[in-house]
């Protein structure tokens, strides 16, 4: 017991105790190790936002790729249409926030917590679903704010229209209910359900869930580091190595000064000494800690590559991956968008049409054509149909093709597809 003892005063006192979690605990006069830490422990969505770099910066950078979507009304030859809604997203959305800052902000809520709540505002005297001069301003609502409970004695599946849903949101502690027919509420991997009847059945989870042991491996590899950078303890041992009859001859008084004072003058500077050149029996023994062996950094690139992985973000994205060239990142923000960003478009504005268009005719879509990275493959495509045009034009003045067949050609480049033919 003294022996641990020792060894545990030894730790804290010597500032070499890697991490905090790893600091011997004392019960009466004995000195344990704990062992209640591992990778399995729930960890908090916003917290790890907030404070895991790497997590940040993912569901930042997912945000800020949705938000370039433009959103507008089209009908079904796709000409623009007016629309209340759509004017909503694209331009001011509420009385503090922008179209593109909505956009935004309700991305990150999704990523984060796995669930996302877009509240409908609208007057007095107007339909919620009315998508000409009927919704006032759209909000997003902290998912961690707002209950979402299936109240219903029946399975959910054998309803064809929604059943009683009830949608609650904490305003200074207490819980106001809001109209069902103003929410629409997107999730990612509702699987956790207990029942067909459970009262959360229609939550999502965050995919933090899955991250869990990344989360708190990084986070451990945080702190190590943290705490070698700020508690380096001594650098090693620089003891007397010289022995009388077997047995070692220790330093004279002042000796040890004269060392540590000598020493202080050898180093990596110019005006340093670089060579000891001493008559001293001196013995070195390292002591200091290095991360690198520890695994600290390749734990976390380990992990941040588990976090793209889970959101969908090409680490090429990203200025810490050695290596990358322009065009491995132009190449990587094409795919994002298109395996990512558009997809996830077309879901959420899809949640949209189903409140403000239901009968369909016009509806609301989500462009990314804009961007420069698909500048090029436009420009392709032009040429492209330009010869073709040409070539059909020609074909059809020698009379080789109909009409019919001439615009069936177009119809496959989706021009003219609403001419019947």
């Amino acid at each position: 017991m003294n022996i641990l003892k020792s060894v545990g005063n030894a730790l804290i006192k010597s500032g070499l105790v890697i991490s905090t979690m790893w600091r011997p605990s004392k019960y009466g006069n004995t000195y344990f190790m704990p062992t209640n830490f591992n990778s399995w422990n729930d960890v908090k969505y916003l917290e790890t936002f907030m404070e895991v770099p790497e997590v940040n910066a993912i569901i930042n950078l997912n945000a800020k790729c949705f938000s370039n979507g433009i959103v507008k009304a089209v009908n079904d030859k796709g000409e623009t249409q007016p629309s209340d809604i759509a004017a909503k997203l694209q331009g001011k959305a509420n009385w503090f926030q922008g179209g593109n800052e909505f956009k935004r902000q309700t991305k990150l809520f999704h990523d984060i917590y796995g669930n996302e709540i877009v509240y409908n505002l609208y007057p007095v005297g107007f339909k919620p679903n009315s998508a000409i001069a009927g919704t006032a301003a759209i909000f997003t609502l902290p998912p961690n704010l707002v209950d979402i409970e299936y109240h219903d004695r029946q399975p959910f599946f054998v309803h064809v229209t929604k059943p009683d849903v009830r949608y609650k949101v904490d305003v200074g502690g207490m819980r106001q209910d809001l109209p069902g027919e103003t929410i629409i509420h997107f999730n990612d991997n509702r699987v956790c359900i207990k029942s067909t009847t459970d009262i959360d059945l229609l939550k999502g989870e965050s995919k933090m869930k899955a991250l869990t042991p990344a989360i708190n491996n990084i986070r451990m590899a945080y702190e190590s580091r943290g705490v070698i950078l700020k508690n380096r303890g001594a650098l090693g041992i620089l003891s007397n190595s010289g022995v009388d009859n077997g047995v070692a001859i220790p330093l004279k008084p002042g000796e040890i000064e004269t060392i540590q004072d000598r020493y202080k003058n050898y180093g990596g500077l110019e005006h340093q000494s670089q060579l000891i050149i001493t008559s001293a029996a001196l013995k070195w023994q390292q002591m200091s800690v290095n991360p690198d062996k520890l695994g600290l950094y390749q734990e976390c690139e380990a992990d941040f590559y588990k976090f793209c992985d889970a959101y969908g973000t090409p680490p090429e994205m990203f200025a810490q991956i050695k290596g990358v060239t322009y065009e491995n990142q132009k190449e990587a923000e094409k795919g994002m968008y298109l395996r990512n960003t558009i997809p996830a478009a077309y879901e959420w504005i899809d949640g949209f049409n189903q409140m403000y268009y239901p009968e369909g005719g016009t509806k609301l879509i989500m462009t990314f054509d804009h961007l420069s990275i698909f500048q090029e493959d436009l420009k392709f495509r032009g040429e492209a149909l330009e010869k073709m045009v040409n070539s059909l034009s020609k074909m059809l003045a020698d009379k080789a093709i109909t009409i019919e067949e001439y615009q069936q050609e177009l119809q496959k480049f989706g021009i003219g597809k609403n001419i019947k033919l």
